[in-house]
């Protein structure tokens, strides 16, 4: 009996439906970003080495209870913008930010037994519910640098510090901004104040600020709207109420900045999301926004002395930031920051036969274990095509391995600068490569 063909065969039914539209709120990450995302974190690992800083991972799934506590129904997060639901009985959310988890894992692994400060530091995503057709992320990646266990106002100024470099190293010109939010002592003073002041001026604030105002008056010094802006031209500032030991920090903290020349703008409306802040708030933006511009947070943070304590633990003293990496990818683009140029890469692997494919692999892998900076692209066999990514990458050398040259036992060294080729012995490759390579880094510093 003929064997049938192909095409007359029963084909398998492929059920087809419309492609899901992204969800609203998340975001791809595509290769034609990855230039920056790999640049953002490379500077961010450059400062995680130089600071001290170690790193720390939680998990996006907690306990519930840790981001409904008092600290958070007061700033609305828990109620408004946490992503939590039952699984088996146990209620538990996505974390809306890393401060939290951290604290939790300190205390749960007992952290306070090292030496202080623990200096940590921590990348991943955060998830907060979004209102409507709001254009913020559901989903966003964010870094951050938390130290614990020290209330040295050196510390704060370190935060900023590195928070201002870091945008520095990422070609964004920024602006410091920063308050003290005072501590247990001098805070209700001036909350008290405050609401004796909106007292006298309920006809001049919006509906917003006269309800929010009566459990938190301070809440009104982030009012945008204008009729509160006014207002807020005449009422009592923090400044002006902090205790001697909140005062001292802060100065302490603008002491170190200007050594530094870090410039920096003192804020009286400053405040942070979390009620758990006290003392040094602040916030960096870009540079040079038109007045009437909404301000884009690039970095936040602040000291949080109370944190760990209403979460169970011993009063330990601890302050830190954050950084939206999306964002920060995004002011990048807009502002066409300079991305500096991949280095050269040392050897390019090029095959032009399947004989030759098989071999590349175990040849690929033998120049990698020498710690060349090496690329190939298995998925060509045509040697124009692979030239032409070997320069893309800037290759300086490239091996090219054909039919013939596997039978021989030898490859073909191609000098991309000068176009000269000659044929080397598989066994003297990874010799005649560092001579190569040599070569050229003795050429390179004579021409400097």
């Amino acid at each position: 009996m003929p064997r049938r063909k192909k095409e007359d065969l029963p084909q398998e039914e492929v059920k087809v439906i419309k492609t899901p539209p992204l969800v609203k709120g998340m975001r791809d990450i595509l290769p034609n970003e990855e230039k920056y995302w790999d640049f953002v974190e490379e500077q961010i690992r450059r400062i995680v080495s130089d600071y001290s800083f170690r790193r720390i991972a939680t998990p996006i799934l907690e306990k519930f209870e840790l981001f409904n506590h008092t600290l958070y129904k007061q700033s609305g997060i828990a109620e408004k913008e946490l992503f939590y639901f039952i699984d088996k009985g146990e209620k538990l959310a996505l974390r809306p930010e890393a401060t939290a988890a951290v604290a939790r894992a300190y205390l749960e692994h007992n952290l306070n037994n090292q030496t202080p400060p623990l200096k940590v530091y921590y990348q991943g995503p955060m998830f907060r519910q979004v209102k409507g057709d709001s254009e913020k992320l559901r989903q966003f990646t964010m870094a951050g640098f938390e130290i614990i266990g020290d209330k040295n106002p050196a510390l704060d100024a370190e935060c900023i510090i590195i928070a201002y470099f870091l945008m520095q190293r990422l070609k964004l010109a920024v602006d410091v901004k920063l308050n003290s939010v005072g501590c247990q002592v001098c805070r209700p003073e001036y909350a008290k104040a405050l609401f004796g002041y909106l007292k006298t001026k309920r006809a001049m604030i919006c509906p917003d600020c006269k309800k929010r105002t009566v459990k938190d008056a301070i809440k009104f010094n982030i009012c945008k709207n204008p009729k509160c802006v006014k207002a807020r031209e005449d009422a009592p500032q923090m400044m002006d109420w902090l205790c001697d030991d909140c005062r001292n920090h802060l100065f302490k903290v603008l002491e170190y900045l200007d050594e530094l020349k870090i410039p920096y703008q003192l804020d009286p409306s400053l405040l942070r999301t979390y009620d758990y802040y006290n003392r040094t708030v602040f916030e960096v933006f870009p540079a040079n926004r038109q007045a009437d511009e909404e301000l884009l947070t690039l970095a936040s943070g602040g000291r949080y002395d109370t944190l760990i304590q209403m979460i169970g633990g011993n009063p330990t003293p601890a302050t830190g930031f954050s950084i939206g990496l999306e964002r920060l990818i995004n002011m990048m683009k807009l502002t066409r920051a300079e991305i500096p140029a991949h280095p050269s890469l040392d050897v390019f692997v090029a095959q032009i036969s399947e004989l030759a494919r098989q071999k590349t692999f175990a040849f690929f892998e033998a120049l990698r274990a020498e710690n060349f900076s090496i690329r190939a692209n298995l998925s060509k066999s045509n040697l124009k095509g692979q030239l032409e990514l070997a320069a893309k990458y800037n290759s300086k050398i490239v091996l090219i391995l054909g039919q013939k040259e596997v039978l021989e036992g030898t490859v073909i060294m191609r000098d991309m600068e000068s176009g000269n080729q000659e044929v080397v012995n598989m066994a003297r490759v990874v010799i005649e490569v560092k001579k190569k390579l040599k070569e050229k880094m003795i050429k390179a510093l004579k021409d400097s």
